[in-house]
Order: structure tokens, then sequence, then C-alpha cells
């Protein structure tokens, strides 16, 4: 039979136990003391009873609201709303704590002072025996300084975005990064479309020297400035003012390249036009000028050969010598009056006419020169493609009638061999919406290097011995005088295409 514990024994027991309990609570309670430190370090942490009163909370709410504790306690969170979350926002919370389950978001307060602060906020609800919550633990962080930055950031991205330069950033393996929305209008392309993709998928045919020269000297020198070429969506040739930054990180180590690109296609459009027009102006001055210096000894030299031709009998043979001389004389003066008519824009007179009469007039004019081609060994078969309509336009007929012979002739002298020359009248619409009569000069001749078709219409260019430079300026002079424009496109060994574009129904 075992011996039964003594009463001194049992004393001894209890308080033994007792002792472990008292160290156990003992280390409890700095075990609960040390964590409500460290959350008082570092958590905004508010206790409330199920109706959102508020029971308890720690010195961090406190500094961060800048209400002291007394002013808390008994309160519910209004006294610290903003404003700023909507009625539906709000519910919603309350909604989900009320079920019992955790709600996680972030919450913009107003402080006492009026300052305003952002938490990122865990609501934990506290369940009874019923499930029920009776108190709620909200957990907050302070992201005011994010919050801060994040704004910051959308004010320069908000910026960039207006501005009206094309902005975009690629990595040191050339993979676009950012495009703003000035770059989404210039080249058509939108963000999602380009991001992750190197410029040579998108925005070059064939990557140009410019480009390998901006590689290298960014990488050397930190920078570069130049003029690329470029294409949109769409396959619009642009010229851009493109600017290179080398972007670094806090080691120096290179990360990224900065890349603003300016539009300057129609300036350098106008700068062209108007180095053509003082080119014009230039040529007009000289034509007035040989006008004034030649024609009136020309004059002069014509009526003497003529006294000196009246003088002599018709078979005389020194009468065939002089009536060369006054053909010769009449020649230059030709020349002159059609210098100055090339140099020298007329006014326009216009009055309603038909493209079809006008076009055909200049054919047939331009026909006649094609048979005079037989005889130095080539022919030239010239096909007019009327439109399917009369189109009828308020033009200078002689002008246009002309710049339509120009384009033919050109043609015709372009033909080495047999070949053939289509002229076509259509009705299109332009880019602006505006309905345009189309006139279409087609050759199969020897075509125009790409470098030439970029000169084409400078006064005074000519690939031709005999060609004075002065034809194509002058169509263009006369498509534009009516509101109108030409294009050209050719490729050497095929022949090329000259179009007049002119505005119907008085759109000039």
């Amino acid at each position: 039979m075992s011996r039964q514990p003594s009463s001194s024994e049992l004393q001894e027991a209890i308080l033994k136990q007792a002792a472990a309990n008292e160290k156990a609570l003992t280390e409890s309670l700095k075990e609960v003391a040390d964590i409500k430190f460290a959350l008082d370090q570092s958590t905004i942490v508010a206790i409330t009873d199920q109706r959102g009163i508020i029971n308890y909370v720690n010195d961090a709410f406190c500094r961060i609201s800048k209400y002291t504790r007394d002013e808390l306690l008994g309160q519910d969170h209004r006294i610290i709303n903003s404003g700023y979350h909507s009625k539906e926002f709000i519910r919603d919370l309350w909604t989900t704590i009320a079920s019992g389950e955790v709600w996680k978001g972030e919450l913009r307060n107003r402080a006492k002072d009026g300052s305003i602060y952002w938490v990122d906020t865990t609501i934990v609800p506290f369940l009874n025996e019923e499930g029920k919550p009776y108190q709620y633990v909200a957990i907050r962080h302070d992201i005011t300084q994010l919050k801060l930055d994040e704004s910051q950031v959308r004010r320069q991205a908000e910026l960039l975005d207006k501005s009206q330069d094309a902005i975009l950033v690629r990595d040191m393996d050339d993979r676009t990064l950012y495009w703003n929305k000035s770059a989404e209008r210039v080249y058509g392309w939108r963000a999602e479309e380009v991001l992750g993709k190197t410029p040579a998928e998108f925005l070059y045919r064939e990557l140009p020297s410019a480009f390998h020269e901006a590689q290298r000297s960014v990488l050397e020198r930190g920078e570069w400035r130049g003029e690329l070429n470029q294409i949109t969506k769409n396959g619009t040739e642009l010229i851009v003012e493109s600017r290179w930054t080398l972007v670094r990180d806090e080691q120096g180590k290179p990360v990224q390249k900065l890349i603003v690109n300016t539009d300057v296609t129609e300036s350098k459009r106008m700068q062209a036009e108007l180095q053509r027009a003082a080119q014009m102006s230039f040529v007009g001055e000289l034509a007035a000028g040989l006008a004034h210096e030649i024609k009136n000894p020309l004059a002069g030299i014509q009526g003497a050969v003529d006294i000196l031709i009246r003088r002599r009998d018709s078979n005389d043979p020194e009468r065939e010598a002089l009536e060369g001389i006054r053909h010769e004389v009449e020649r230059i003066d030709g020349t002159v009056r059609a210098l100055l008519d090339r140099a020298r824009p007329r006014a326009l007179s216009p009055a309603p006419v038909s493209l079809t009469e006008l076009t055909s007039k200049a054919v047939n004019i331009a026909r006649s020169q094609a048979i005079g081609g037989l005889a130095r060994g080539h022919r030239v078969h010239v096909v007019f493609d009327d439109a399917e309509e009369d189109l009828i336009l308020d033009v200078d007929a002689p002008q246009i009638e002309d710049a339509v012979l120009n384009l033919i002739l050109n043609a015709i002298e372009a033909i080495d061999e047999d070949g053939r020359i289509t002229i076509t009248l259509k009705r299109e619409q332009s880019e602006d919406n505006v309905d345009e009569a189309v006139i279409e000069v087609a050759d199969t001749g020897r075509g125009i290097s790409e470098e030439n078709l970029l000169r084409i219409f400078n006064p005074f260019f000519t690939t031709r011995k005999s060609g004075t430079g002065l034809g194509l300026p002058a169509v263009r002079r006369i498509a534009r005088a009516h509101g109108g424009r030409v294009e050209a496109t050719s490729k050497l060994g095929e022949g090329s295409t000259f179009k007049i574009h002119l505005p119907l129904n008085g759109q000039r």
C-alpha cells in the first residue's frame, strides 16, 4: 500500500506549481509587453467593440492621428474620416468584417490638424462562441510617403503624355519599356503593341547608319542628337529630331536609354518649299533681267536682218543665210519667253472646264511628239484612259493643260526604246476626306533613282542634256496654286508615275 504524501509535501508541491505558474505568467506578460512594444514601434493598432467604438489605441495611432488617447477612446473611426472614400466603400468594409471575414485595403484618413495620411490596413474580427464578432483589431502601416511618391510619378507620367514629343525608354537590349501618348499619336502604335519590341521590328524598314552611330555615341558619351528617318504603323515616312540620353543606376551602370523624338517632317517640307520658292524667285528675277538685256538687242538684230532680207533678191545666196539668222533670233526670243512663263507664275483665271476635254488637248499635242519619236528609232504608244464620269473642275485650263502636257512630254523623253504612256483620270478621296480629281501619267521608261526622286522638283535640276530643270517645278507650282499637289513614284528600269491631285467642288 503506497504512502500518502504528507500535508507538508502537498504544500511544497503546491508552492512549486504556483511558482512555476507565476513564472510562466510573468514570461507571458513580458512576451505580451514585448509584442506590444514591437507593435508600437512599427504598427498602428486600434481595437474597437462590435459597434466600432474605440476602446484601445497604441502610441503609434496617437502619433499619426495627432489625437491623445483620451480624445480617441469612446469615439468611433469617424473622428479620423477624411471623406475621401465613398459610402459604398465603407459599407463593403463593414459588411466584410461583420460577417467574420478579414478586410484588407488602403484608407485615407485625416489627422487632428487637418493633414492627410494613408494607412495600409488589416482588420481582424474576434469571434465569440456563437461565431459573432465581439471586437475588431485593426493593424495599420503608414504608407503616406509611398502614396505621395505614386502621385508624383502619376503627375510626371501625365506631363510626359501631354508632351508633343514622342518619349520612349528602351533597355540596353533595345526592348521598348515605355511609350507615351504622343508616341502613340506620332507613330500610330499603341503602347501595348510595342512594349518589349525592338525599334528594328516596327520603326524602320532597315536600320540606317545614323541609328548605329547613335548607339555608339550614347554608350561612349552618354548622349546623342541627330535626325532619323522612320516609319509609322501605316508605312508613312517620318523625319524625327532624336535626342538620346543614357540612364545609369546608383552604381553608375548603364541600365536604360531615354529617347525623345520630335516629328520635323512638316518643318523639313516647309523648309524645302521655302528654298524652292527662293530659287524660283531668283529664277524670276533672272528671267526678268534676261528679258530686258536680251529681248531689246534681239529686236534690234531682227529689225536689221529684216531690212537686209528685203534688200536681197529671192535668189540671192545671202538671203538664205539672213533668213537662218532671223530664225535663230526668233528661237532665242521664244526661249526667253518660255523661261519667263516658267519662272513667273501667271495669275489664275479659273473657270468650269471638263477635265476630259482639257486632258485630251494635251494628249493630242503629245501624240504628235510621240510620232516624231519614230524618227529617232523608237515607238511610244500614248493611251488615254478617261474617267467613268466627266469631272468638271473650276481651274485655269491653259495652266493645267500645260502641266499635263509637261508630264507627258517628260514621259516621252524617258522612254529610250519602244514604250507605253498611260494617262488616267479618276476621282479619289484624300486623307482629309476631300474629293479630288487625279490626273495620272505613267510610263514604262528608264525610271528615276531614289536619290534623284527627292530632287526632281528643284529648279534647274535635270537628268536630260536638253532639259532646263524648270518643267516639274512649274507643274508643282500650278498644282499648288489650284489647292492641289503632285506626287511622283519611280523605280529604275520599270518606269515612273506622276499624279496631279486637284480638289473638286471648289474645295480649294
